[in-house]
């Protein structure tokens, strides 16, 4: 599992989204993490350009109780955010002016800090509710008007085991199914002395009950969490799921030592909505014992004339594509040596489909040999539906969340470096950059004709031209 450390809070990553078409319009609302089910990160904001984006400003800032590292969400008017110091607030996206705030659980662990809201919860806006996990393992269902728990909930998913589980990855709803990773904090057993029991949990939200669990590695207290910043990704048509799973802990008899690849270990794994396995892939050249997690939901995307794709992240510093229908065959492309086999090389890319480009965070950069900061690695895809590097920007240090792309011009956060940088998404230039005090660690949104986006010392700013 990925462990970093910004502003003296230990991270450990991941982060939620309904099915959706990849070739989005301009947005008025953003109701999950990535923006759709495939994990894009792709919108429209009216009249941003490559050419206007020097002209982009602050409309607002609001501080918040704690560090933000979930995702913000929007809808109706509304930016929704969460904090590590177990707030859920409801903001007027006009002024940042707050309508409502609810304080959920924290956990103190014994190792790896404390923590409140790190999970990216999901809207549903059928309903009128908000989903958002807490530390202390209760999953809410707030009304989006007011924030008061709808009937029936809370219910518990972690509560039992909440100093050694915790929900990183963001929460994927998909008709009438919320799909809710769970995971450890820090690689420790809690306080009770066991180790978390990784899995995927389908809670049926009409009848506030789990209706189906997917254990990646059969048993009790043997790892295999799902700590992606995704959680899970869905294909367009709702069909098919897509998570990658984290090292087991399981004790092998042969070699007398404890196993990092029993069950689905260290692997991308498709899953129908009810949670039974149809595929699933571990790189041959993953060795055991030396933690190489998937910490990765797919990018799911299709240029046109090419067959349907995923694109994943591991932390062996590769981006895997496959054939998404041919999951177990293998990769189609792999590309080595994007992280710096130091830091976890986590995330997933996003896509620009009318430009046929994928724009993958985290890349390290080096000069001479000596690393000098990480940024967004851009390819191509060619008619023969091949990929091709273009381009590497360095915009910052550290755990960089996917790019935010916009037409023309990608919004890239600066990870531990903190700060916010616009991009020529054709050629990688930089045409904008804004400076923060904190990491900029949470992925950036946007709405309308306004990008939302905070930071680890609790600011929350609105920027529109």
């Amino acid at each position: 599992m990925l462990r970093r450390t910004v502003g003296g809070f230990l991270l450990v990553f991941v982060l939620a989204v309904p099915a959706a078409s990849s070739s989005s319009p301009p947005s008025p609302r953003w109701l999950v993490y990535g923006h759709d089910g495939q994990l894009t990160n792709f919108v429209k904001v009216p009249g941003l350009t490559s050419k206007t984006a020097r002209r982009l400003k602050v409309k607002w800032t609001t501080t918040l109780d704690g560090p933000i590292f979930a995702s913000p969400l929007y809808a109706n008017g509304t930016v929704y955010a969460e904090t590590e110091a177990g707030s859920v607030y409801a903001l007027r996206a006009s002024d940042g002016a707050t309508r409502w705030q609810r304080k959920l659980g924290i956990v103190t662990t014994q190792t790896c800090g404390t923590w409140g809201l790190t999970s990216t919860g999901a809207i549903d806006l059928a309903r009128n509710v908000l989903y958002a996990i807490s530390a202390d393992g209760f999953l809410h269902a707030l009304n989006l008007t007011n924030g008061t728990e709808r009937p029936g909930w809370p219910i518990a998913i972690t509560s039992a085991h909440a100093d050694g589980e915790y929900v990183w990855g963001g929460l994927r709803l998909l008709r009438g199914t919320l799909y809710v990773p769970v995971a450890s904090y820090c690689d420790v057993p809690g306080s009770d002395g066991v180790l978390a029991n990784g899995r995927l949990v389908g809670v049926d939200v009409a009848h506030a009950r789990v209706a189906a669990t997917f254990d990646p590695v059969p048993g009790a207290a043997n790892m295999g969490g799902i700590w992606s910043w995704g959680g899970v990704s869905v294909d367009p048509a709702g069909k098919t799921l897509w998570t990658g799973v984290g090292n087991s802990y399981v004790y092998d008899a042969a070699c007398s030592c404890f196993t990092e690849l029993a069950g689905y270990g260290d692997s991308m794994v498709k899953l129908t909505p009810g949670l039974r396995v149809i595929g699933w892939y571990r790189p041959k050249v993953l060795p055991d014992g030396l933690d190489l997690d998937f910490g990765s939901a797919p990018l799911l995307f299709q240029p046109k004339g090419c067959p349907p794709f995923a694109a994943a992240n591991n932390k062996n510093g590769w981006m895997y594509v496959w054939n998404r229908n041919r999951l177990s065959r293998g990769p189609k492309l792999g590309f080595g040596g994007l992280g710096d086999g130091l830091e976890a090389f986590v995330g997933q890319p996003s896509y620009a489909p009318a430009l046929r480009m994928i724009y993958e965070s985290h890349v390290f950069i080096n000069r001479e040999g000596k690393k000098i900061g990480d940024g967004i690695q851009a390819f191509s895809i060619d008619q023969s539906c091949r990929l091709h590097r273009r381009w590497l920007t360095s915009v910052g240090q550290g755990e960089i969340p996917p790019p935010l792309v916009l037409g023309d011009v990608v919004f890239a956060s600066g990870g531990d470096a903190g700060g916010y940088t616009i991009l020529n998404a054709r050629t990688g230039r930089p045409l904008w950059r804004f400076a923060t005090a904190y990491g900029t660690i949470a992925p950036v949104i946007a709405a309308g004709t306004r990008i939302f986006a905070g930071d680890a010392g609790g600011r929350l700013r609105a920027f529109a031209r």
